[in-house]
């Protein structure tokens, strides 16, 4: 039987993801595009897809061990912000970060249910 939607590719997807993430919050302030409205909305998005990739990625991870790595990836982020010129730790950051990944993480489960599964040949 083969997947309707292969796990691999969610795989590929999130290490994307996690590229994006980590290329972008490194950024030094100044080089950050100007005016993006709704900061903590996008933290919020790109953690809820973060998430979401995790979830649909991993066969075996339970979805509270992906949570937790995924919002250790943030804090680690943001703490590495701190020593980047025009950037610093942000709570609320952290807190928009981690309830993207934790709906992210939720919303895959049904989507694993959903999308990937087996297809009769």
């Amino acid at each position: 039987m083969k997947a309707f939607l292969s796990s691999k590719l969610f795989k590929v997807l999130f290490v994307l993801g996690v590229l994006v993430i980590a290329v972008g919050s490194m950024m030094p302030g100044k080089q950050l595009p100007s005016g993006l409205p709704w900061d903590k909305a996008l933290h919020f998005v790109g953690y809820f897809g973060l998430g979401f990739l995790a979830r649909m990625g991993s066969d075996k991870r339970p979805a509270w061990l992906l949570i937790i790595a995924c919002i250790a990836f943030s804090l680690g982020i943001e703490v590495a912000q701190m020593f980047i010129p025009n950037r610093g730790f942000e709570w609320q950051d952290l807190l928009a970060n981690s309830l993207g990944v934790i709906c992210g993480v939720l919303v895959g489960v049904l989507g694993k249910k959903l999308l990937i599964k087996p297809v009769k040949r």
